[in-house]
Order: C-alpha cells, then sequence, then structure tokens
C-alpha cells in the first residue's frame, strides 16, 4: 500500500510538472498601439513592407491605421534585406528615436508571412499637401495628387532628379521631397526626369529632423512613384505576339504603371471565350498561350488592372504557324 501511495505521489508530480506553464510570446500589437508605446519599449507587430533595397537599409512598414521604419544590418539579420514592397511580416523588436524618426531598432527577429501584398496609400490633394506631413502619418504610404511640377529649395525647376537631394511639391513650402541615392537603374529615381503633364507623387513619409520636431519628408521609392494618369496602368503599346509556335504565342505589351497581366481570346472578336491573368503587378506584360489551332487566327484582347482601375485594349488578331518549313535555296 506504502508503495502504491508512493508511486501516485511521483506520477502527480509529474503531471504537475509537465503542466508548468513556459514562457508566454509578445502580444501582437497593432502599428499604432505599438508606436504608443514609445522609445525604449520592445514590441511586436503585423504589417506589410512598404519599399526594398531603394531606399538603404531601412524598411518601412504600415498596417491599416499606421506606419513604423525598421532599421537593420541585412549582414547581421539574414533575410532582412530581401524584403520587398507588398510582404507581409511578423517583426519585433526595440523602439527608438533616430532625429525624430520613431524605429525599430535593432530588430530582434522577424517572420514573413506573405508576399505580393496590395499596398494602400493615403490620398491627398496637393492643395493640402501640407497637412499630410504630419507626426500621424510618418511610416506610411501617402500619394500627393494633382502636382504639376518639382521644384529645387530654390524655386529652380527640376528638370532631372539627383541622389540625395531635396525637392519641394509645386515649389511649396512644407513640402519636402527627397530622392535617395540608392534609387538607381532603369527603374530607379536618380537621373529620372519628372513629367510634364500634372502628375502624382507616391512616397512614404519619413522624418529627419535633428532638432526632433519638424522635418517630414516623402521619399519615393522608384520612378513608378511619379504616378501618370491617376495611376491606372494606361496601355502604352499594343500588344504584339512573341515566340510564335504552330500551338501558340507570347503575347507582350507594355503599361505606364504597374498592372496585373490579363489576355482574353478566342476564334472571334466577338467570343473572347478564353482567359488567362498574372496577378504580379507589372509595366512590363507577358503571357503565353499554348494548346492553339495551328494555322488559325485568334483575337487577342489585353487589359491590365491595379488599385487605381482596368484598362483594356481593343482586341487584335494573332495568327498560330501551320507547320510548314521552306528548304533553303528552293524557289515558291
Amino acid at each position: 500500500m506504502t508503495k502504491l501511495l508512493l508511486l501516485a505521489g511521483l506520477f502527480a508530480g509529474f503531471a504537475t510538472a509537465q503542466a508548468a506553464p513556459g514562457p508566454t510570446a509578445p502580444p501582437v500589437l497593432t502599428v499604432k498601439a505599438a508606436r504608443a508605446l514609445g522609445a525604449g519599449s520592445t514590441v511586436t507587430v503585423r504589417a506589410v513592407v512598404l519599399n526594398g533595397t531603394e531606399l538603404g537599409n531601412i524598411r518601412y512598414i504600415q498596417d491599416a491605421e499606421a506606419g513604423l521604419a525598421l532599421y537593420a544590418q541585412p549582414a547581421k539579420l539574414p533575410g532582412f534585406g530581401e524584403l520587398r514592397a507588398g510582404d507581409s511580416v511578423q517583426v519585433t523588436g526595440q523602439l527608438k528615436l533616430y532625429n525624430g524618426l520613431l524605429e525599430m531598432d535593432p530588430v530582434a527577429s522577424f517572420h514573413k508571412l506573405a508576399g505580393g501584398v496590395r499596398l494602400r496609400a493615403l490620398k491627398v490633394p496637393v492643395a493640402q499637401a501640407t497637412t499630410a506631413f504630419d507626426e500621424a502619418n510618418e511610416g506610411r504610404l501617402v500619394e500627393i495628387v494633382g502636382v504639376t511640377r518639382l521644384a529645387t529649395p530654390t524655386g529652380t525647376p527640376a528638370t532631372t532628379l539627383a541622389g540625395n537631394a531635396n525637392y519641394l511639391l509645386n515649389g511649396l513650402p512644407g513640402t519636402l521631397v527627397r530622392v535617395g541615392a540608392a534609387s538607381t537603374g532603369p527603374e530607379g529615381l536618380v537621373d529620372a526626369v519628372p513629367p510634364t503633364e500634372t502628375f502624382d507623387v507616391r512616397g512614404i513619409m519619413s522624418q529627419y529632423a535633428p532638432g526632433g520636431t519638424g522635418g517630414y519628408q516623402l521619399l519615393p521609392r522608384l520612378a513608378s512613384d511619379l504616378v501618370l494618369g491617376g495611376g491606372r496602368p494606361r496601355l502604352t503599346e499594343e500588344p504584339v505576339p512573341v515566340n510564335v509556335s504552330t500551338t501558340g504565342f507570347t503575347v507582350v505589351y507594355s503599361t505606364l504603371n504597374p498592372g496585373d497581366t490579363r489576355v482574353r481570346y478566342g476564334l472571334s472578336a466577338q467570343e473572347l471565350k478564353e482567359s488567362r491573368t498574372d496577378p504580379t503587378l507589372t509595366t512590363h506584360h507577358s503571357l503565353t498561350l499554348s494548346d492553339l489551332i495551328p494555322g488559325t487566327t485568334y483575337y487577342v484582347e489585353v487589359s491590365s488592372r491595379n488599385a487605381a482601375g482596368t484598362e483594356t485594349a481593343t482586341p487584335v488578331p494573332f495568327i498560330t504557324g501551320n507547320g510548314k518549313r521552306v528548304r533553303a535555296g528552293t524557289k515558291n
């Protein structure tokens, strides 16, 4: 009997040990709630990344209410340098103030949850642009609508953009736009020519204020952030067939602003019964159609859609190959 009681006590102790709670995971906060805790707080948030390497080692994230800067050296935090606009992440780290900008530094850990998330910009008319340069919008994606020109701080119209240079929207004081030196290459802002027609300027609202207040600046990321046509894709090149074979071809076309790739096709312009879609947002569109009838005319309609709307072209005829070859040196 004594042995039975002893064994029962051992099992009870084992069960109690097994049930002991482990360390609790930090709560996941909204970005607004995390910002409210202020510098020195360690927080965990879930949000969408707004930029990639075009702004250097810093990444900005936002959720439905607020934005936040993240700073890390990619060599010390593997995978951080690969984060791109549209990546959904959960990130943990300590908040600090850097020249007025609230940022997470150091970033203790992050986990990519998904990619290709659509970004939402806060749109503000240029006549009210100064109201957007505010602490409430720090770290958020903002789009100033109806801009007619970018000017240097001295009022000179900008004809070519330079890295690490400041500009003003329509020359208005308090609307500082800064071009980063890392935004280079064919898609970059450095050496880009501002539009000559009315356009929108999309960027991340940041802050550089050694004194701690003011110093808000809009950071466009790429040349595509100088948005023409209200942001709609706007077809700029008619669709053409490439890589034509007996049973298919690749449809290529271009748009002014990024959008998805959509192709409808059929044996007549009135009966476009088949469709294909690639959800990747791009300005250079390419989609391959296969399993078609050799030597046949197909009518192809292309379109592109993004958050601002859809652009569609009139159907045009494409012809598959007939499989015949002509021997070199012979005459028809």
